[in-house]
């Protein structure tokens, strides 16, 4: 979504009255009665006459109800959505999710609860929109109380910042949540944009960018540091596995290579080679403890 029509939508939402308590509760009544008449036309579809077609008008009166309790509360959408914002994963996006998180919350809502509708869809929204950042919103996906925490984190980092002028510390993040400073740092750190990995080989570099002047040096020194570190974390994996992942992101010459050409190499399949770096088969798409599969599948020990 462009940026003009991101703001002609919020334009047209705003535009949207709110409803009253009395007014939902007789919208939800329509969409009920609606729903009722849409289940006996369906059981008696040859049905003709006055009564089929008073079943037919409340069929879409209860749709127009529906239509009006979604319509009235996206500015609920946009609100919720606005606090989980992270960078991979644009707003648009996390306000799609909410608004199926609240037609949900529409078809499930009972106002003889006596809960008022903007707190029921409220909850209905933020686990729609927190199960979308967890499984899109990072390269690697992460619990999902984790991701309730990195948010807790990051909302209130970007709170003192606008409150104090100035990029806040672990410790005072830490303080305003009441949390451990290494736990507050952890999940800060986890809150960070994903590098690419074929990005921190200092020694190989894309055609042509060979003109490019020097790295600042503590810039080489810092990817220096993390290539080392990257490296150790390889040295983990079984030797297959290794070997797919430094073909696939050019670890060795700065030339990444496709699935198609890894896999034609290895002689396996694609999907093969994109499983290899789960913990469920080896390299050759067998189970590590079949005894068809080489020793390079086996984890290392």
């Amino acid at each position: 979504m462009t940026q003009d029509a991101w703001g002609q939508y919020l334009d047209r939402i705003a535009r949207i009255p709110l409803l009253s308590r009395a007014e939902v509760v007789a919208a939800v009544h329509r969409m009920r009665q609606g729903l009722d008449a849409r289940d006996r036309l369906s059981a008696t579809p040859a049905a003709d006459g006055p009564e089929a077609a008073a079943l037919t008008d409340a069929a879409a009166a209860g749709d127009r109800a529906k239509q009006l309790l979604v319509t009235s509360n996206l500015r609920l959408v946009v609100s919720v959505a606005r606090r989980y914002r992270v960078a991979s994963l644009p707003l648009p996006d996390l306000v799609q999710e909410g608004a199926f998180g609240l037609i949900r919350a529409v078809d499930k809502f009972d106002p003889e609860r006596g809960v008022a509708f903007s707190t029921y869809a409220t909850w209905w929204i933020r686990q729609a929109v927190s199960r979308a950042v967890a499984e899109h919103g990072r390269a690697l996906r992460v619990p999902k109380h984790v991701g309730h925490e990195i948010a807790a984190c990051v909302r209130t980092r970007d709170e003192l910042a606008n409150r104090c002028g100035h990029e806040p510390s672990s410790a005072q993040v830490a303080a305003a949540l009441g949390a451990d400073e290494s736990q507050v740092m952890v999940l800060l750190r986890s809150a960070a944009p994903v590098q690419p990995l074929a990005g921190l080989d200092g020694d190989a570099r894309p055609a042509g960018e060979g003109d490019v002047a020097l790295d600042e040096p503590d810039a080489s020194i810092e990817r220096a540091e993390l290539r080392e570190r990257l490296d150790l974390a390889l040295a983990r994996l079984p030797t297959e596995h290794r070997g797919v992942l430094r073909e696939r992101i050019g670890w060795s010459d700065g030339n990444p290579q496709s699935l198609r050409a890894v896999a034609r190499k290895r002689g396996v399949s694609r999907e093969t080679v994109a499983r290899s770096r789960t913990r469920g088969g080896g390299c050759c798409g067998r189970s590590r403890r079949s005894p068809g599969c080489g020793t390079g599948c086996r984890r290392e020990r």
